[in-house]
């Protein structure tokens, strides 16, 4: 739709940066006003910096892993993250990680910090398809449904000049109803792990059906799946364990 918000000069600020940015800061507001406080302020500030660092090198190097060639061919095109290009679970297994050195360090249960974090990793994930849904990237196959989006800027990464599922939207929405439901979910007693079981099986799920309705080169197909829907299995079945396992 729009993949440049405004340019001023040499200066370019485009919209998929832009929305990235703002899902960082309102995932950090979100955090800094949250109830139960495991970490402190300072602590937490941090600890976003560094998953900010994590969780866009692992989303762009999963990214770079799936068009290898076409890297190899221009290697300056890895650093151009404007243009889109980042695959939301390689950002998420970099953050798991570091997520688990961290608590190691800190003598932090891994899945408390997980519960702590969860309703703030949907409200980030949800603000940042926006920014895909404007630059164009993660585009959807053809439609004819009513809501189809046809994308024309010359600038835009998806196909142009023809009906699209709008899956970037259809993501943004998904993930905002499971931030919802995950903020109410959050203030009630439940055992650790479990409202970041909740986010990993949710998401897992709406992103498995989802990558049907995707239009854009999706990698290594498996048996007729996507990588990103063998991992949504993995993470489903990780979910559903954490859910029933016994304090």
């Amino acid at each position: 739709m729009y993949p440049i918000l405004f340019t001023f000069g040499n200066f370019t600020i485009h919209t998929y940066g832009f929305f990235v940015a703002i899902a960082f800061a309102a995932a950090i507001f979100y955090l800094s006003h949250s109830i139960e406080k495991i970490i402190s302020q300072d602590d937490l500030y941090s600890l976003v910096m560094y998953i900010m660092i994590f969780g866009v090198a692992g989303a762009r190097l999963f990214f770079v892993f799936t068009d290898l060639k076409e890297f190899i061919l221009y290697p300056l095109s890895i650093f151009k993250i404007w243009q889109g290009g980042l695959v939301y679970y390689g950002g998420f297994i970099a953050v798991i990680i570091f997520a688990y050195v961290y608590a190691k360090r800190k003598k932090i249960h891994l899945l408390k910090l997980g519960d702590f974090f969860a309703p703030a990793l949907a409200l980030g994930h949800a603000l940042g398809r926006i920014g895909c849904f404007f630059a164009g990237c993660c585009y959807g196959k053809e439609s004819s449904l009513p809501w189809a989006m046809v994308f024309i800027n010359e600038h835009s990464l998806a196909v142009r000049g023809k009906p699209l599922h709008p899956t970037q939207l259809y993501e943004a929405f998904a993930n905002l109803l499971l931030f919802v439901f995950l903020h109410f979910y959050s203030k009630k007693e439940h055992k650790s792990g479990v409202s970041f079981a909740v986010y990993i099986t949710g998401y897992a799920v709406l992103r498995f059906i989802i990558e049907f309705f995707r239009g854009d080169y999706r990698g290594v197909q498996y048996f007729g799946f996507s990588v990103s829907q063998i991992i949504s299995v993995f993470l489903f079945t990780t979910g559903v364990f954490i859910i029933c396992k016994k304090k």
